[in-house]
């Protein structure tokens, strides 16, 4: 750092850097040379240049409104922009039959090269406001003889009469009759590079599934007429209308539709959800469990009535229901699991309406369920709404249905982007993550220092109990894993292997996993082994069990055993946190991890293999005994936060209470 406001130094020259915003816009960052190597006249260039961009930044902004585009101008220019696109696009894909191209011999790696190259044009255009020439490649990895095809894209462009986003932009200004300014024809150029993008993988959708671009075809308009004469007709009686037999799609519900769905498509499991598991490519149990509760709850937002008739005032009733129940309850108890989505909306305005008129007459209404319904007592109106990426999630799913349904019969036109949207800002600064303080707060708890007894957990007392209580919040600390991968261990998923305790994190009789990635072998932490993690593991395998908290499986089968830790372990936990903020819960304890793998220098490719992110490329060796033993010093520079509890003999759960957990009907906090 130079010391000198929006301003660096590199190589002794200064250079200035700035972040602008204009009104709601995603800002972007002004990067200039100040030419120059002293520092005082870099001292006096500085605020001036800040003054000049303030202001000119100001005055795009309040012009904005009158002289830019508005939404329906932009989307007009859209609409006919990709008219003419789809027109270029058949009309060159047609002039290479009738002329091949002398660049290639093959007609097909000449169009996959002119789209490719056309998209990285318009992305260009897009993003950067122009299109700068650039050298487009073209090499056979299967052949090393064939020579590679090196073209400039002017020149390509010119071969397939690709008109500038300038000259389109302004002739789409003049067909709307508005008038030319620099910002309009800027914006223009915008929509007719983004609708260029749009045109170009629309056109590879309608080359891979070519009945696409047509609309669907009766058969019997394609039957050969009768090849025999017929007599004049005797005048008589019309006959009565014929109409054609409905086919079987026109009566599906979208529950029905979905299991078609499934049937046709082996990649989502197929019909019996078993198709394409050995590459483990099929959808999860989870994901088709997930895509039903989606076609259900659109049945019932339209009644009954068959998905050939949905329209886009169903997504919209669909969306204003997710917006009034309560996301965090939402369809978790074996009540809503039997009630319509209106039932459920009905259920907490009822329930919100109550609060309110205690709340009128200053009174609180006791803490306990209502007739096991999961929702919370005190439920206020800005509780309700599902998260974005629930919404989502169901709305995504319901595209890949109502997509694959219009292929075999026709329906309304549904506007998908209207619901899905993209959650800001940066999802590495999503979750706050726990400091090293706050673990030693969290582990200082009654459930590591000693309780009153097995039900009364968060009581003082004496006694430690190793169970879920005792062992997940720990696991979390020193593993990064995720709470349902935790709280979903098999015990033959816990090794000893080569002198060292591992554990096998994969897909399971009780859960899958969130990615491919996920599925990885984490070392078991030297401080979970001083605190006995080993020695539990050996207790529970000689009374039996078969997890390793057996305590958290739900009787009714319904629901994941991590969420069981948080809605019984967790919450009571969090209320003798006062640092916990919003959003600081289980996954804080991942985030934490890689904090601390990054603070101890752990390379990248180390730190996603022990969470189970995503990599780039393949470890060589991978899981092998020195891969092992290099997990094994990277889970050391997470902060030991326990180092002050003593081990004790391990204490298991009584038989009794390592039964599968029974959906409690009242929600005491004297009883934990």
């Amino acid at each position: 750092m130079c010391g000198i406001q929006n301003v660096t130094r590199k190589h002794g020259t200064y250079y200035y850097r700035k972040l602008i915003r204009l009104g709601a816009d995603k800002p972007f960052r002004l990067r200039l040379s100040l030419k120059t190597t002293s520092r005082r006249r870099a001292a006096l260039l500085a605020p001036a240049l800040t003054l000049i961009c303030e202001r000119v930044a100001m005055g795009i902004v309040s012009n904005m409104a009158r002289d830019g585009l508005n939404a329906a101008q932009r989307a007009e220019i859209f609409r006919r922009q990709i008219l003419v696109e789809r027109d270029r696009l058949e009309a060159m894909h047609a002039s290479l039959h009738v002329l091949p191209p002398d660049d290639h011999d093959d007609i097909g790696n000449a169009l996959t090269l002119r789209l490719g190259a056309s998209e990285m044009a318009a992305q260009d255009g897009a993003m950067q406001g122009k299109i700068e020439d650039f050298l487009v490649a073209r090499v056979d990895p299967d052949n090393d003889d064939e020579d590679i095809v090196v073209l400039a894209w002017s020149d390509l462009a010119a071969s397939i009469e690709h008109e500038g986003a300038e000259q389109a932009a302004v002739a789409r200004l003049a067909e709307l009759g508005v008038e030319q300014s620099a910002l309009r024809e800027a914006m223009a150029r915008k929509v007719v590079n983004e609708a260029r993008i749009v045109a170009i993988r629309e056109f590879r959708e309608v080359l891979a599934n070519p009945g696409s671009a047509y609309a669907p075809v009766p058969r019997s308009e394609y039957e050969p007429a009768p090849q025999y004469v017929v007599s004049p007709p005797v005048p008589s009686a019309p006959p009565p209308p014929q109409t054609a037999a409905p086919g079987p799609y026109a009566t599906m519900t979208a529950t029905e539709a979905l299991e078609k769905f499934f049937e046709h498509n082996p990649k989502t499991g197929g019909k019996d959800g078993n198709s394409r598991r050995k590459n483990g490519q099929a959808w999860k149990a989870n994901t088709r469990k997930q895509a039903r509760a989606s076609a259900r709850l659109l049945e019932q937002v339209m009644e009954g009535r068959p998905l050939a008739q949905i329209t886009h005032d169903d997504l919209v009733n669909l969306n204003n229901c997710f917006e009034n129940v309560h996301g965090a309850t939402f369809l978790r108890s074996p009540k809503q699991q039997e009630m319509t989505i209106f039932e459920i909306v009905d259920e907490y305005a009822a329930l919100i309406a109550e609060n309110e008129k205690l709340a009128e007459k200053g009174e609180k209404k006791p803490e306990g369920g209502n007739d096991g319904a999961a929702a919370p007592t005190r439920l206020t109106r800005k509780d309700l709404g599902l998260a974005l990426s629930t919404t989502n999630r169901h709305f995504v799913l319901l595209r890949q249905l109502t997509n694959w349904f219009s292929r075999h019969h026709p329906i309304a036109e549904l506007d998908y982007g209207a619901f899905i949207m993209k959650k800001r800002g940066n999802a590495r600064d999503e979750r706050p993550r726990y400091t090293e303080e706050q673990g030693r707060m969290i582990f200082s708890l009654p459930p590591w220092t000693g309780a009153s007894a097995p039900k009364r957990r968060m009581h003082p007392g004496s006694t430690i109990i190793h169970d879920s209580w005792y062992w997940v919040p720990m696991i979390d600390w020193y593993t990064g894993m995720r709470l349902d991968e935790i709280s979903s261990l098999e015990l033959d998923e816990i090794e000893f292997e080569a002198g060292h305790w591992q554990i096998q994190i994969k897909p399971n009789s009780l859960r899958g996993l969130k990615t491919d990635s996920s599925e990885r072998v984490n070392p078991v932490a030297s401080e979970l082994l001083r605190l006995g993690f080993d020695k539990y593991v050996e207790a529970l395998r000689s009374e039996g069990e078969w997890l390793l908290f057996p305590e958290l499986l739900p009787e009714s089968g319904i629901g994941t055993l991590g969420y069981g830790f948080y809605k019984t372990r967790w919450v009571h936990l969090a209320t003798k946190l006062p640092f916990l903020t919003k959003g600081q819960a289980n996954h804080s304890f991942r985030h934490t991890v890689i904090d601390a793998m990054k603070a101890g220098r752990i390379s990248e490719e180390l730190r996603a293999d022990y969470v189970g992110h995503k990599q780039t490329s393949q470890t060589a060796g991978r899981y092998s005994g020195v891969h092992m033993n290099l997990l094994r010093e990277a889970a050391e520079a997470i902060p030991q936060v326990t180092e002050d509890l003593d081990p004790h003999p391990i204490n298991l759960l009584p038989k009794r209470l390592r039964q599968p957990r029974k959906a409690r009907k009242r929600r005491s906090s004297s009883s934990v």
